[in-house]
């Protein structure tokens, strides 16, 4: 599977000085984004870094109980982020199925079900959903979303003991046994964080694929590089030693979010020699085999490369393989973007509103905190100072001999404190936040919440509908860059790599048949297809296209001609899955043809509902029964021996 490449030969070093130009020019060329990308993790999580007065304010609440103020940060940016996410996310996975295909040439419509039944089924039991929600979310959060599709072989090896006779000598004993099973065969997807992306950054973020490389940082366990080596991928794995431990490879990304900590060694574990993990890189180069001193030929095609972080060793060297001669990455950007390098997220574009918003709220608590605390002007010479530097909301001053008589007055006055920042909740927060879902398009009703006051369902449609709109074009644009060339490698991995043939259940619509499986086999899914696009929309609600329909069939009923014209078993049944009825089928009256029945009766699996006529009598009337005396009206084989 890879190409023998040893270590500290000139093709090794050749190639190790390749791959580190290409790392370290797209390093360099993203050093501000990943700024960029910290301060959006922060926005996400409504981090403020802690100040020397917020800290001792907390030391005395955490010690004393006294409650303190601290600054914080209003999670706006937050709500904005899930409010899109949730509308991305319904758009295009409340699809049944996901993924809907269409024939380009002519392909026939079984081949399209079973194209959407394959991949349907990949996407079910491969576990594609939780990545594909954590791509869009990137791409809100980050500005981009990547995920890496690939094909995986399954193997899954477990172990018994099992008692085993000896047949020479009768005694048993205990044997451990390894078997392997074939697990899962199927596309996979595996989400990467843009602070381990890696692209050539002469091209903008949505046209990657048109660069020299792509590479991608990740974590390589022990155990899965021992897998991978055995079944071919890798090569020099016995110099991976505990040097390679990713304490020598800090991670760029780190923000206030608080990333999972990978150990080079295991600490009440034996010294193996070498680290539990460590990181590398997997770098895709499109190059000539000539140039690179890889083979003869000179046209360019993709090679993949595992190299170890410290950039040294090369652990794998072979040709990518893939027919679809494309990078394995599918990107989405979040902004509509054609010529920056990379786009802003959410939480970016919104920034300036979220610091004033956060502005407005602490400085109105800093002024209501200062007119909760009592402020005076006092006579030292009349008033016991000791008594005034005492706290607490209730006091008694006690006054000097001197002041005894006094107008208290000429000598104690509390300052007046006046709130100026009574607007800044009232109207100037209002303002800001208005401004915000102006700029993101994402109005109050997308929040989940309405305005006050009664409200029209016209006005609610309305308003909504504007906000929809922006977003409806965001989801177009996520369809036709990302989307629709991950549904292509999908369909390509599985027409070069699906060698099975087995039954799969029919996605969509056409699953309220009474035959609701497909055999899917390696013929049935050759051809073209394309993928059906997002419009954007909203998916409709359920109960109203259900009520919507009986309604529909009330009015029918006065229209024979029209009944006639209609299938209403499955209207019943589609009407039935719309309200969530799954098991519509099981009640329906299977008619078994005259054939099967003949054959069943030949076999004694069925009795004659009436008596068969004996030789030398006169005719009788069947009813309506076959030869042999069986009842053709009857639909069901009487199985138990007794009449029907």
């Amino acid at each position: 599977m890879t190409r023998e490449i040893p270590k500290g030969s000139p093709l090794h070093q050749k190639i190790i000085a390749m791959l580190t130009a290409r790392i370290r020019f797209a390093e360099r060329s993203r050093a501000r984004q990943v700024e960029k990308w910290q301060k959006a993790e922060e926005l996400a999580l409504g981090f403020i870094q802690e100040s020397d007065l917020d800290a001792q304010r907390r030391a005395n609440r955490e010690q004393t109980g006294t409650p303190r103020y601290t600054t914080i940060q209003v999670p706006y940016s937050y709500a904005l982020m899930m409010a899109a996410h949730t509308y991305l996310t319904s758009v295009f996975f409340s699809r049944s199925p996901v993924h809907q295909f269409a024939a380009r040439h002519g392909e026939g419509e079984q081949q399209v079900q079973a194209v959407e039944a394959l991949i349907g089924y990949q996407v079910e039991t491969g576990g594609m959903l939780v990545p594909y929600y954590l791509w869009f979310y990137d791409a809100i959060k980050y500005g981009i979303g990547i995920i890496h599709t690939y094909w995986q072989d399954d193997v899954v090896q477990f172990s018994n003991i099992a008692e085993q006779v000896d047949p020479l000598t009768g005694k048993s004993s205990k044997v451990q046994t390894a078997i392997e099973i074939p697990g899962y065969r199927g596309n996979k997807l595996m989400n990467v964080s843009p602070f381990d992306f890696f692209h050539d950054p002469r091209f903008p973020a949505y046209r990657f694929q048109e660069g020299e490389f792509v590479a991608r940082r990740f974590v390589m366990g022990w155990n899965e590089m021992v897998r991978r080596r055995n079944l071919g991928y890798y090569m020099n794995t016995e110099y991976v030693t505990s040097r390679f431990a990713p304490s020598q490879l800090v991670n760029i990304g780190s923000s206030a979010l608080v990333r999972p900590e990978i150990p080079g060694f295991i600490l009440d574990a034996e010294d193996q020699g070498h680290p539990m993990a460590f990181y590398a890189y997997e770098v895709y180069v499109d190059l000539i085999q000539k140039e690179w001193g890889l083979g003869d030929s000179e046209y360019p095609e993709k090679w993949v490369f595992t190299i170890t972080g410290d950039l040294s060793l090369i652990i794998g060297a072979q040709p990518h393989g893939a027919a679809h001669g494309k990078f394995p990455f599918d990107v989405i950007t979040g902004e509509i973007e054609g010529y920056g390098l990379w786009t802003r997220g959410q939480p970016e574009m919104v920034r300036d509103v979220q610091n004033t918003v956060d502005w407005l709220v602490n400085t109105h608590f800093y002024n209501v905190r200062a007119a909760l605390n009592n402020q005076f002007i006092i006579d030292p010479s009349k008033i016991v100072i000791r008594d005034t530097e005492d706290g607490g909301p209730g006091f008694i001053y006690r006054l000097r001999p001197e002041a005894y008589g006094s107008d208290i007055k000429s000598f104690f006055m509390q300052v007046p404190v006046t709130d100026v920042t009574q607007q800044h909740i009232a109207r100037d927060m209002e303002t800001m936040l208005n401004l915000g879902e102006k700029v993101t398009g994402i109005n109050e009703q997308m929040f989940g919440a309405l305005a006050s006051g009664r409200k029209t369902a016209t006005e609610v449609r309305t308003s909504t509908g504007f906000g929809v709109n922006r977003q409806k074009t965001m989801t177009e644009w996520m369809s036709a860059m990302g989307m629709s060339p991950h549904a292509m490698k999908l369909i390509q991995h599985s027409q070069q790599w699906f060698e099975d043939a087995f039954d799969l259940r029919i996605m969509g619509s056409l699953a309220v048949d009474a035959n609701r499986f497909i055999k899917v086999t390696p013929d049935q899914i050759a051809g073209f297809y394309d993928l059906v696009p997002v419009d954007g929309t909203l998916p409709i609600d359920r109960m109203a296209m259900a009520n919507l329909w009986q309604q529909l069939l009330m009015g029918l009923r006065q229209i024979p001609p029209l009944m006639q014209q209609l299938d209403l078993f499955k209207l019943f049944a589609y009407i039935g899955q719309l309200m969530g009825l799954r098991n519509v089928n099981q009640f329906r009256i299977q008619v078994s043809p005259d054939a099967m029945m003949m054959q069943q009766a030949q076999a004694g699996n069925v009795v004659p509902l009436k008596p068969t006529p004996t030789a030398g009598a006169g005719p009788q009337n069947t009813g309506g029964t076959s030869p042999a005396g069986l009842d053709l009206a009857s639909s069901q084989p009487n199985l138990g021996g007794g009449p029907f």
